[in-house]
């Protein structure tokens, strides 16, 4: 496979978010006094990768006008203190520009948020293409009209077509919505995709991946064209 351009989720494949994020709703439910117990924290992981109002929707319980104001309060949290970076993953964006692989950010934040952190983190420059919530509304995966954005873009600025792209998520909806759009799909451990939902939602074993860190490597391995320089 001739691979030219690479696009990737953010939350749980270049953030350590996932576990983060459980903490932080943790945190708004005491604020609100909604329960949350280990049903509670099995709903997130399963749904987890449904965009944020949603989300606190469907696994709280509660109603929409709460659900947007706590996911205000979250995205509160996220520009004071953000998330981490997954080790490794800074080296990773580098190492892909330096190698000339157009990269392109799927995200389901919004906009104002997003440039936020990507600013705090200084990672907006990686990218050639953002697609936001903004951007992909009203689709979110799995529904595959989600990559529409990113891959036009790539084609149009680039001439980089679908099959040469890949796409790297951590979630199950992930792993659903690249198969639906017909991309490469890769899936990290760093976020809610266990083994387990191999079954259901499967992925080459040679497509999982420890983290981001390892993405290189299987650059490296599958990759048909030539690199400029190796990783490590």
């Amino acid at each position: 496979m001739n691979v030219r351009g690479i696009l990737m989720d953010l939350d749980g494949v270049l953030l350590d978010s996932f576990r983060e994020g459980l903490r932080r709703i943790r945190i708004l439910c005491v604020l609100h006094d909604i329960r949350f117990e280990r049903d509670t924290r099995a709903k997130l992981f399963n749904s987890w990768g449904l965009p944020g109002v949603e989300l606190l929707i469907q696994c709280l319980g509660v109603n929409d006008a709460l659900a947007r104001r706590m996911y205000i309060e979250w995205e509160k949290l996220d520009r004071v203190i953000p998330p981490p970076l997954i080790p490794g993953a800074r080296e990773v964006l580098v190492w892909l520009r330096r190698n000339g692989f157009r990269t392109a950010l799927i995200t389901s934040r919004h906009r104002p948020n997003l440039l936020e952190v990507l600013d705090q983190l200084d990672l907006e420059r990686e990218f050639l293409v953002i697609t936001a919530k903004e951007d992909a509304s009203p689709y979110h995966k799995p529904d595959p009209r989600v990559f529409r954005y990113a891959l036009e873009t790539l084609d149009t600025k680039c001439g980089v077509k679908k099959d040469e792209c890949i796409f790297i998520g951590d979630t199950p909806s992930d792993t659903t919505a690249g198969h639906a759009a017909q991309i490469e799909t890769l899936v990290v451990q760093t976020g809610p995709y266990l083994l387990e939902h191999m079954v259901q939602y499967p992925v080459p074993l040679w497509n999982v991946l420890k983290s981001i860190d390892d993405l290189p490597y299987w650059v490296e391995k599958h990759h048909d064209g030539t690199l400029k320089e190796t990783y490590g």
